[in-house]
């Protein structure tokens, strides 16, 4: 019997521990914290994910001096309607965020395509400030707000 006290007590001061810590990294990260459905996060992950990723080949192509490509990376992945039904599970200023993302790129788009073949200085500026303020937008969402 006194074993089994002893698991008792061994449990229970390991929730304990866990219920700090999770605590802890809660206070540790103010971030709005964003709580989907258990079946929804990997999908939504992967979502945002592809923004990541998008937003790298917006930059590729720009870094090859391809602004006709970096525009149309800008509409195909980043424009509004591509979202994937997830705004019923978030909070209103996170969809506004991401809307007002999914905005500069397209923004973003109209400016890369408006771009000459032969760029100048003040074209390579207009593109990228463009750009600065799409990935401002992630920058501002992903420091307020945390998928749990």
């Amino acid at each position: 019997m006194r074993r089994f006290g002893m698991l008792v007590l061994a449990a229970m001061a390991l929730t304990a521990l866990t219920q700090a810590s999770e605590l802890a990294a809660a206070e540790a990260d103010p971030r709005t914290a964003i709580a989907l459905p258990a079946d929804l996060r990997p999908a939504f992950l992967a979502h945002m994910r592809h923004h990541m990723d998008a937003l790298d080949d917006i930059i590729a192509r720009l870094a090859a001096a391809d602004f006709k490509g970096a525009a149309g990376v800008a509409r195909t992945e980043l424009e509004p309607g591509s979202g994937a039904g997830f705004g019923r599970y978030l909070p209103l200023e996170f969809r506004e965020m991401g809307l007002g993302m999914h905005r500069a790129a397209a923004e973003f788009a109209t400016v890369a395509e408006a771009v000459p073949a032969q760029p100048a200085a003040a074209d390579w500026q207009k593109a990228i400030a463009a750009l600065q303020t799409l990935s401002a937008h992630c920058r501002g969402c992903h420091g307020a707000f945390r998928v749990e």
